[in-house]
């Protein structure tokens, strides 16, 4: 006759089967992590065309920045800004690294200063189409960098912000999608040749999972400025009173600096509690904006308010240039079946309004546009890692 184990044991065996069960799901679930980051790494490129929307909103921002002030460069960048003794002793670091020194070296040429400045807008244009972008980009930042460092006092924190994303977007093939390198690689597609020519074809020249490997880390870095910059701003405002009192969109629209519109600033603080609504969803939204990304619906959500905010920092704030900036990079988070989706709806539109029979396209059914990319045979969920899911 068998003897019944005492409670003591049975515990004591319940406790070690608990362990191993346990032990064995956290190993299940670090490979599964693992498994799921090496494959949305390496198994495709991701946000080609939010990279691509990116692109053209950064370069318009340099464009726009550049036309916005030819008529003042040589006051503000050139010899007329010799006032502020940045020429001779600069502030910044960038100023005399090379050849991000070159503007800061051709600052008291006017002449000089102003091919170089032309220079600039022509690599901003091409780097808005796509044409070249490998070198067009190598110039602009060189450029560009070496502008803003010319004199500190006519920058302001979007101008770093930009820096480092362009730092980022040299790891990307950021002219995948909607440029002309893309018609370029399309018309010579499986042409051949030696890496110089496959280079200058816009054809590979390095194999396909390092080329995935860099752009999609380099998305990494990209929305990790995104999150610093978003949470640590909220958190920093929510310990002043104008925040966590309600008025704080009401003061910077009303001061004379940054006011180019009092009469619809006026107009839109006009309501006392929309004032407090629109501080208050603000500071939430920027607060939760990484977490806000995991889930479908809390990310339109986010997106919606961040690109409301920036809208109401360009107009209101006479600040267009610093948006642009911002949205650019906010664009990563928005999945490439959707601007999909939008261009797709854009071009049908333009072509209806030729008035010519358009050939019937079967509509693409609502749980297809919600279904993840289909550069993989994972699904989202599968294969990206929990903050940028929304890549």
């Amino acid at each position: 006759m068998t003897t019944a184990p005492s409670i003591p044991v049975r515990l004591k065996n319940v406790v070690t089967s608990l362990i191993g069960r346990g032990f064995a799901g956290l190993v299940s679930l670090v490979r599964s992590l693992i498994g799921q980051g090496e494959s949305w790494l390496l198994d495709g490129k991701h946000a080609q065309y939010g990279l691509a929307v990116t692109r053209m909103l950064l370069g318009a921002t340099v464009l726009g920045m550049l036309l916005t002030n030819w008529s003042t460069r040589l006051y503000t960048f050139a010899s007329g800004a010799s006032w502020t003794g940045q020429h001779g002793s600069p502030t910044s670091e960038f100023a005399s690294i090379w050849p991000v020194n070159i503007m800061v070296e051709a600052a008291t040429n006017d002449t000089l200063f102003t091919t170089l400045y032309v220079i600039l807008g022509i690599a901003a244009v091409s780097f808005i189409v796509g044409y070249r972008t490998r070198i067009s980009l190598v110039v602009m930042f060189i450029l560009w960098v070496g502008l803003v460092e010319v004199n500190e006092l006519v920058s302001d924190q979007s101008d770093n912000l930009t820096r480092m994303v362009m730092l980022a977007m040299f790891f990307t093939a950021c002219a995948d999608r909607w440029s002309f390198d893309a018609r370029r690689r399309e018309r010579f597609a499986g042409t051949g040749g030696n890496v110089l020519v496959r280079w200058s074809r816009f054809q590979p020249v390095l194999p396909a999972w390092s080329t995935s490997l860099a752009q999609n880390l380099a998305i990494i870095v990209m929305a990790t400025h995104v999150f610093f910059i978003y949470v640590s701003g909220a958190m920093y405002k929510s310990g002043g009173d104008p925040w966590s009192g309600g008025w704080a969109i009401y003061d910077p629209i009303h001061t004379v600096q940054f006011g180019p519109w009092p009469e619809l600033s006026a107009l839109v603080t006009a309501w006392g509690p929309g004032v407090a609504a629109m501080t208050a969803v603000t500071l939430l939204v920027q607060l939760g904006f990484p977490l806000m990304l995991m889930r479908r619906g809390t990310r339109i959500v986010a997106l919606i308010v961040v690109l409301g905010f920036h809208l109401g920092i360009a107009v209101l704030m006479g600040l267009p240039w610093f948006s642009l900036s911002m949205i650019a990079i906010d664009a990563i988070f928005i999945r490439d079946i959707t601007w999909k989706a939008m261009a797709g709806g854009l071009t049908k539109t333009w072509r209806s309004t030729s008035g010519k029979a358009q050939p019937t396209v079967a509509a693409t059914p609502a749980a297809e546009l919600d279904a993840p990319e289909t550069e993989s045979a994972t699904t989202e969920s599968e294969r990206q890692p929990a903050l940028i899911a929304a890549s």
